[in-house]
């Protein structure tokens, strides 16, 4: 059969290069030849940014969030204009809805990713798994000095919420039986914007906390400043910047609010949700019932929720690793009188000693080296 009558699904695959996917593609659209250079040069850019990342430059190498959010970064850095960079991302995308509507790729991460733009907060870096650790930590240190941030903090990363829905969320918000958030904002002359997310178990156990402690009611505002007012415009951003500077990130290092935003779109994306679960996570749908919401989207919350508790254990792991850490170097001056006083007998019980087995077994063997020598 002469290639020109094969079905396009037949000489296309999910390997297909891209330049060669447009080729293909450019026969089904009624593109002039300014058009069509056009799209060709900003797929071979792309291309070229696939095999600096290490990747063959094919369809399915460019389905990934988070090697599209890079990617979008990097025009920025490289002081591409806003609409340049929109021109090329919209050309992308309508490559990958063409070849997603045929089965041939399974996500189109260029329309779940947006582009900071020249009247918008800083673009802000996606933050590392070890740097999320770090704040999980100053949050922890704050919190010893009375400086309570944990709240708003973690859910901008949980949820990924802009500022204004951070500020207008209230207690009400909070479905305790569920463990989700509602965020249900009626907007004048719109339809009703409805979002529904899960919260992991300990935040939630912290949420309770934090309700009680400050006796809210209902209706009171869910989140605090460090003075103990309800969060007001822009005083998320001042939360974040006493994290960064507590951390000193300077600079490039600095995370924004929306920052945590992208962090969470590249944790679930390299975690393998897809694209249309990250989007569900970002976005917001119209709605007006949140049983009717939960039933169309249960498949997704509980995919998102497993792994936000994954990402809650490790994060709260870490912080009991640091704190043991801390401590570990005046136990030992401590556990050291401890064998200068005990005359040859050891001054642990063999409760502890096992336990120290486990947590610590290097510095079980090195108090014990120095008792008997």
């Amino acid at each position: 059969m002469n290639e020109e009558f094969q079905p396009l699904e037949d000489i296309a695959n999910s390997k297909t290069t891209l330049s060669q996917a447009l080729l293909f593609m450019k026969e089904h659209r009624y593109w002039s030849e300014t058009t069509f250079d056009s799209y060709q040069f900003d797929v071979k850019l792309f291309e070229k940014y696939l095999v600096g990342q290490g990747l063959e430059p094919t369809l399915e190498n460019g389905q990934h969030l988070s090697l599209v959010n890079k990617w979008i970064v990097q025009q920025k850095e490289n002081d591409v204009a806003y609409k340049t960079t929109m021109r090329r991302v919209a050309a992308l995308s309508s490559l990958y809805s063409f070849y997603k509507d045929l089965g041939i790729v399974q996500t189109n991460a260029f329309k779940a990713s947006s582009v900071p733009g020249e009247h918008v907060e800083p673009h802000s870096r996606t933050l590392e798994m070890d740097d999320l650790k770090k704040v999980y930590r100053a949050i922890d240190d704050f919190e010893k000095e009375a400086i309570f941030i944990g709240v708003p903090i973690k859910l901008l990363l949980f949820t990924g919420f802009r500022n204004h829905a951070i500020i207008k969320l209230k207690v009400e918000n909070i479905n305790w039986e569920e463990g989700l958030i509602v965020y249900n904002q009626k907007i004048r002359n719109t339809k009703n914007k409805m979002q529904v997310l899960p919260l992991p178990p300990l935040f939630m156990e912290e949420l309770k906390k934090h309700v009680i402690e400050r006796e809210l009611t209902n209706e009171d505002p869910l989140c605090y400043g460090i003075k103990g007012f309800p969060l007001k415009n822009k005083q998320l951003n001042a939360l974040v910047n006493k994290v960064n500077d507590y951390l000193n990130w300077r600079g490039g290092e600095r995370v924004t609010p929306h920052g945590f935003r992208y962090t969470i779109a590249t944790l679930l994306d390299e975690r393998g949700l897809s694209v249309e679960t990250i989007k569900y996570l970002l976005g917001h749908s119209s709605g007006t019932n949140v049983d009717l919401y939960l039933r169309r989207h249960k498949l997704k919350i509980q995919q998102i929720k497993s792994e936000l508790t994954n990402i809650e254990s490790e994060l709260e792991q870490s912080l009991v690793e640091d704190k043991y850490e801390d401590n570990s170097l005046d136990r030992e001056v401590m556990f050291k009188k401890q064998l200068n006083k005990s005359d040859g007998v050891l001054p642990f019980s063999e409760e502890f000693i096992l336990q120290l087995s486990k947590s610590n077994p290097q510095l079980l063997e090195k108090l014990m080296m120095e008792h008997y020598h």
